[in-house]
């Protein structure tokens, strides 16, 4: 039980999340592991069960970005060595769902990954998704977040600012209408590396 936004803009993104976890049996706290995780120069904001954040936080090593990885090279990167990797981590802990077979799944987890100032949607079956709209939303609060991104959005006048503001408003907006989404919020930003 989540939301995490994010809004891609011209060279960099911003990220953001609320911080509720809740059980099955209805039980509410605030969590004190960051539903965005940093590791070097990822930002990695993580849906779904618990297990998968803890995973990705203590025991996730990413691959090294390479060298002025812009446009279809970092793509082409996130698909052929992140995902692989991300994928491999989740799923010989015990978690995640491993790919094309619904039988054996466990905790599906959906991601969006922020690398070089990039947002890349990694569904649960590790599918990778960037989208021409370039809002961004998973979790049980991502229909109202997403809604609240289009409508909020000025795209038009879009800065970092303006983007972190709009986010802000956007999971206040999936706490109101989603049980499992709550205040505080965390937002993370981060900008494309031109060198």
């Amino acid at each position: 039980m989540t939301t995490i936004l994010a809004v891609q803009g011209d060279g960099w993104a911003v990220i953001g999340s609320d911080s509720q976890w809740s059980t099955e049996g209805g039980r509410i706290g605030k969590s004190s592991q960051p539903k965005v995780i940093t590791l070097g120069k990822y930002l990695i904001g993580i849906a779904g069960h618990t297990r998968g954040a803890n995973i990705i936080q203590h025991s996730f090593t990413p691959p090294p970005i390479p060298p002025k990885a812009q446009g279809i090279k970092l793509t082409k990167f996130i698909v052929s060595q992140f995902v692989p990797a991300y994928k491999s981590a989740l799923e010989s802990a015990g978690t995640g769902l491993p790919q094309y077979d619904s039988e054996v799944a466990t905790t599906p987890i959906d991601s969006l990954v922020v690398v070089n100032g990039v947002v890349y949607q990694v569904d649960d079956d590790y599918g990778t998704d960037m989208d021409t709209n370039r809002l961004y939303a998973v979790g049980s609060g991502s229909d109202y977040g997403l809604g609240a991104l289009q409508a909020l959005t000025d795209k038009k006048r879009l800065t970092i600012q303006l983007a972190k503001q709009t986010i802000l408003k956007a999971l206040s907006i999936s706490a109101k209408f989603d049980s499992g989404t709550g205040a505080p919020f965390h937002i993370f930003t981060q900008e494309a590396n031109r060198g």
